[in-house]
């Protein structure tokens, strides 16, 4: 009697089984079947973005769609103009380039010289990091290994701009830790001839790509980038006060000393521990950066 219960316990499980893959496959190949459908009625430029989303992020038919939204929203906001000129934030980037008052003054002479060259020109600014604690977890994980990720999803966009657009010239600007990323672009990119860099003040841990389309601009003209430089005892000269604070901090269990860091570090520090490096400001009216800047456009660019 208990023997037979098992076996039809275990014939009704494996009928269950069955249905359930049964429907996964049909789901599946009605899913394949509707996307052959959707891609025979798209307009080429839409039928690229669907191409370039598979190979980008791949995954679930959702995720390649939202990608393909994006590249075809960014299509459209600049496809009337003649060149883009993308912001990477330093930092954590998680605020405008214009709210800082070193990105904002060279990133100004930036677009006044384009302007003057006879560019019309649209700015693009990528906020790379969102509010919570896993992305900026993320994000540390991307600066520590050179930005597989997000340097490959930007690359992908400026590409995706350039080969669809005639003659459209993309500049990717960054500062600190959005310089390492404009960086790993630009080399993803190296065979795009319409593609430029500037990128301001690296910190040591991102690697420097250089190429005749790059500026890489690592001191101010005024003195020397401790952060560049990787001058850390004058670094840690500089916020020993910040340090003694932080290490000051009481904790009784080792948990407790990575809860209270945490908070420290993610909450009124702003993610940044509120330290300075000496050197590592960049204004336009710097003579390593406005001038430098500007020769490096007037070279490539010239007037139209």
């Amino acid at each position: 009697m208990l023997w037979s219960r098992i076996l039809g316990l275990t014939v009704v499980l494996l009928a269950v089984v069955a249905g359930v893959v049964s429907y996964a496959h049909s789901t599946r190949g009605a899913d394949v079947e509707q996307a052959g459908l959707e891609l025979q009625s798209m307009s080429p430029i839409e039928n690229q973005a669907w191409v370039v989303a598979a190979q980008v992020v791949g995954g679930s038919h959702a995720a390649r769609q939202q990608f393909a939204n994006q590249l075809l929203a960014l299509y459209n906001q600049v496809k009337n103009y003649d060149m883009v000129i993308v912001c990477a934030p330093g930092g954590w980037g998680k605020k405008p380039m214009e709210t800082d008052m070193q990105a904002d003054s060279w990133l100004v002479g930036i677009e006044s010289e384009v302007g003057r060259l006879g560019y019309n020109y649209y700015e693009v600014e990528d906020i790379r990091t969102e509010k919570g604690l896993l992305p900026y977890f993320f994000e540390l994980k991307e600066q520590l290994t050179h930005y597989p990720s997000k340097a490959k999803v930007l690359s992908a966009k400026i590409d995706f701009l350039t080969r669809n657009i005639s003659g459209l010239k993309v500049i990717v600007t960054g500062q600190s830790n959005g310089a390492g990323l404009a960086g790993e672009v630009i080399n993803r990119l190296q065979a795009n001839p319409n593609v430029f860099s500037v990128q301001v003040g690296i910190p040591f841990w991102h690697r420097v790509w250089q190429n005749s389309r790059s500026l890489i601009i690592n001191e101010n003209g005024m003195a020397p980038d401790t952060l560049t430089q990787k001058n850390i005892p004058e670094i840690l000269k500089s916020n020993w006060l910040q340090l003694f604070i932080l290490n000051k901090v009481p904790a009784f269990t080792p948990f407790d000393w990575m809860v209270t860091r945490a908070v420290l570090i993610f909450g009124p520090y702003n993610l940044d521990l509120g330290m300075t490096a000496p050197g590592h400001d960049y204004m336009w009216d710097y003579p390593g950066v406005g001038p430098v800047i500007q020769a490096f456009l007037e070279r490539n660019f010239g007037a139209k």
